[in-house]
């Protein structure tokens, strides 16, 4: 697992909350585009494929 300072994809940043200070980072398993729900929601945003895995969280 990596940590990131925010999101490879779309350049979102976590922001500092009572609950959680991260938010997790995927890899599409088809194409390789890293991204979070944010800017892929449940699919990859470069290819559409919903095959991924968590590869990092995105820290404050």
């Amino acid at each position: 697992m990596t940590d990131y300072s925010r999101c490879p994809n779309c350049g979102r940043k976590a922001k500092k909350s009572f609950s959680s200070n991260f938010f997790p980072i995927y890899k599409c398993s088809d194409c390789g585009t890293k991204y979070c729900k944010e800017c892929g929601g449940s699919s990859c945003p470069s290819c559409g494929s919903s095959k991924k895995v968590e590869v990092g969280k995105a820290y404050v």
